[in-house]
């Protein structure tokens, strides 16, 4: 019994030791793996999103490794919008080999503390946050190498020549910031500019990366779909000609980007202009909801839109945001600043949700134009009440006798103020023989009513519209009278009924 009870002791003592002296026991068993296994650690976002795309286009893949699926909602570009499943690298530790010799690339999302304090910014002191680790025999992998070729490689898509982007003619996108909530595509964004589906760190699984995004209009160019006057579209042709002028802005030392005030009344088309302009010049489109932002995060979606230049960046309704200088969404205020403040060390969400500080005019001022250049970038700024921009931004140059012009009191933020009104009788005659040619009396109609009220005041939204509901009871009339089965014609006249049609 004796011996029994000195042997349990014993052994206690001993898994005592063991348990107190673990650490310095990994640590020398890692120093003596060490001489044989090298780790090395990916301590950003980017560079992990860049290598994990080059190591799975590159390397051969072991079979054995766990995998990660799923399914985002995207737009298709035959018009469709429904789930899109892709396999997910990076997420899971991926077994894969350079020649004879395998290796592991580990998702190690980790904070490691340091000796020294500090806020991290991705270089300096303070808590480290490792996003990833490859693990591998030492001499057989140049993860060097492998870092610089994957930069490059994802440089090489952002910064896209002009003729490799007509090659890949999908360049146009639409990128909403902040991210619309209640989207999957959410989870899936990164900061390099490209939409989720051309990033190498998936591997779709029905589709190919051409087919899906915003549907182009049908039928030639989006701008031969929207009615405007000539003057107004011709204006395309500048974009067009800036976009391709990067070397003379360059050689003559002048910033590479534009600002343009589009201002009128609502449904005056300011906004499917801008979209036409992206889409015809193959350029993608961000379109900035400022009451949703604060500085922190303009001024981090401003930087991180560099990366996908020449664009065009779209600031939507700016006067029910700021009024002057004021933001009148978010008035600032010490209690809200106080519970906007971000946990230690996290600092993903600072200036987001609805107690954050709120987005100062400054802080605009200075992303349009500021010290930090924004070479590439096409700003078009829209406001329904011209009355409510403050002149720091800009607005339209009034001359001599009255008369306003296009360019604008404050060039290198705002270069050009244009002014989208009510429809001109030419036009609404365009739009009516688009809508109604195919129904004469209508469009006969359509066109005495025109010549009847030639003042009336009308958007191209509201016309439109006009034009729409008689188009839209000639065709169920017609379909009533021309249909050959007894059913189909009943249902034609339900319809009609339903909507009050005769």
């Amino acid at each position: 019994m004796p011996d029994t009870m000195f042997g349990f002791l014993a052994g206690g003592a001993v898994l005592g030791v063991l348990a107190t002296m673990w650490g310095k026991i990994k640590a020398v068993a890692w120093r003596a793996v060490g001489l044989f296994v090298q780790r090395v650690e990916i301590p950003t976002e980017a560079g992990h999103d860049a290598v994990v795309a080059y190591l799975v286009t590159r390397y051969k893949r072991s079979r054995n490794y766990d995998r990660m699926y799923g399914a985002s909602w995207e737009y298709q570009r035959d018009g469709r919008y429904g789930l899109v499943p892709y396999e997910m690298f990076g997420v899971r530790t991926l077994i894969l080999w350079n020649g004879w010799f395998p290796f592991l690339f580990s998702n190690s999302v980790e904070n490691k503390a340091a000796s020294s304090k500090g806020n991290n910014d991705g270089h300096g002191s303070g808590a480290t946050k490792v996003y990833s680790t490859i693990t591998f025999v030492r001499g057989t992998l140049d993860v060097e190498a492998i870092v610089r070729a994957a930069c490059a490689a994802r440089n090489a898509i952002s910064w896209a020549t002009e003729d490799e982007q007509e090659a890949v003619k999908n360049r146009f996108c639409i990128h909403h910031v902040p991210a619309r909530g209640g989207n999957d595509s959410d989870y899936n964004n990164s900061s390099d500019g490209l939409a989720w589906y051309q990033q190498g760190t998936y591997r779709l699984l029905a589709h190919t990366p051409d087919q899906l995004g915003k549907a182009r209009t049908s039928g030639g160019k989006a701008l031969d779909h929207l009615i405007f006057p000539q003057r107004t579209k011709d204006l395309i042709r500048e974009i067009e000609l800036w976009r391709k002028s990067k070397d003379w802005y360059a050689e003559k030392g002048i910033p590479w980007k534009r600002g343009w005030l589009l201002y009128g009344p609502p449904g005056t088309g300011k906004t499917a202009l801008a979209r036409a302009f992206a889409e015809d010049l193959n350029m993608p489109i961000y379109v900035y909801n400022l009451a949703e932002m604060g500085n922190h995060e303009l001024i981090k979606a401003w930087t991180e839109m560099q990366t996908n230049v020449p664009c065009i960046a779209l600031i939507e309704d700016i006067d029910n945001v700021f009024h002057g200088r004021e933001n009148v969404v978010r008035r600032p205020g010490m209690l809200s600043m106080m519970l906007a403040q971000p946990k230690d060390g996290d600092d993903k969400d600072k200036g987001r949700g609805p107690l954050a500080p709120p987005l100062t005019f400054d802080c605009l001022l200075n992303c349009l134009d500021g010290v930090e250049r924004v070479d590439g970038t096409f700003t078009i700024i829209t406001t329904n009440d011209l009355s409510k921009i403050d002149p720091a931004l800009g607005q339209p140059r009034k001359l001599p006798d009255g008369a306003s012009e296009f360019i604008s009191t404050r060039p290198g933020r705002v270069d050009k103020a244009v002014e989208l009104t009510y429809m001109e009788p030419a036009d609404k005659k365009r739009m009516a023989a688009k809508i109604l040619g195919a129904y004469e009396p209508e469009h006969l109609e359509m066109l005495d009513f025109i010549d009847k009220f030639p003042d009336l005041p009308e958007t191209p939204a509201q016309f439109q519209e006009r034009c729409a509901q008689v188009a839209l009871r000639s065709f169920w009339r017609d379909a009533a009278a021309e249909a050959d089965r007894p059913f189909f014609g009943r249902l034609v006249r339900e319809l009609m009924d339903e909507a009050g049609v005769k």
